[in-house]
C-alpha cells in the first residue's frame, strides 16, 4: 500500500516546469482548497467549461478537511489510489481511482481526474493517467472506466494514449447553460 506523500515521478515540461505527481498528504488541505475553488471559478467564468460535473459553489475548508480526511483513510485502506500533480509547490490536478464496493466490482476501478486549465494539454494527464492505470495494476484491479463530456477532447485524447476505448454514450446527460451535453465512457482492461 502506498502512503500519503509517496513520490511517483518527477518529469520536466516543455515549458521547463517541473512537474511532481505523488499522492496526497495532510498538509496539502490549503493547496487543494486553492485547486479545487480555481476550477469552481474556472466553470462560472465561461459559457462552455471543459470540467464535468460538480464545481458549482466554494468549498470552505472545513468541507474541503472532511473530504481530505476522508480520502486519506481510503487511500491507506486500498479503497482509492490517488495521485495529484504539483508544479513549484501548487497543486494543479488532482486524480484517482475508486475500487468497487462490492464484493463483485472489488477488482474494477472507476477513474476520475480534474486540472486547472492553464496545464491541460501538455501531457500532464497523459502521466497521471499512466501512473493510475499502473498502480490500478499493482492493486490488483482488472478493469477500468472513465466518464466525461463528450466535447472535452483533451481528456479524450488522454485516455485514448493511456490505453482506453470508447465503450458508451450518455445521451444528454448534463444539462448546462439551457443546453443538453453527452457524456462519454471509455474503459480498459489492466
Amino acid at each position: 500500500m502506498l502512503k500519503a506523500g509517496h513520490v511517483y515521478n518527477r518529469f520536466t515540461l516543455a515549458s521547463e516546469k517541473r512537474v511532481t505527481l505523488r499522492v496526497l498528504r495532510w498538509e496539502d488541505l490549503d493547496g487543494l482548497l486553492s485547486f479545487i475553488n480555481s476550477l469552481v471559478k474556472e466553470k462560472q467564468a465561461t459559457s462552455r467549461p471543459a470540467l464535468y460535473t460538480g464545481f458549482d459553489r466554494k468549498v470552505i475548508r472545513d468541507e474541503e478537511a472532511e473530504w481530505l480526511g476522508d480520502i486519506l483513510v481510503k487511500i491507506e485502506a486500498g479503497e482509492v489510489i490517488n495521485a495529484i500533480a504539483e508544479v513549484g509547490g501548487k497543486i494543479i490536478a488532482n486524480g484517482e481511482v475508486t475500487r468497487g464496493k462490492y464484493k463483485d466490482t472489488r477488482r474494477h476501478g472507476r477513474i476520475g481526474l480534474t486540472m486547472i486549465k492553464e496545464y491541460r494539454g501538455q501531457g500532464i494527464g497523459r502521466r497521471m493517467v499512466e501512473t493510475l492505470v499502473r498502480e490500478s495494476r499493482r492493486a490488483g484491479l482488472r478493469t477500468l472506466e472513465v466518464e466525461f463530456l463528450a466535447e472535452n477532447e483533451t481528456a479524450r485524447r488522454a485516455y485514448e494514449k493511456g490505453g482506453f476505448k470508447e465503450v458508451g454514450i450518455i445521451p444528454h446527460k448534463v444539462f448546462r447553460d439551457k443546453k443538453y451535453l453527452d457524456g462519454v465512457i471509455m474503459s480498459r482492461e489492466l
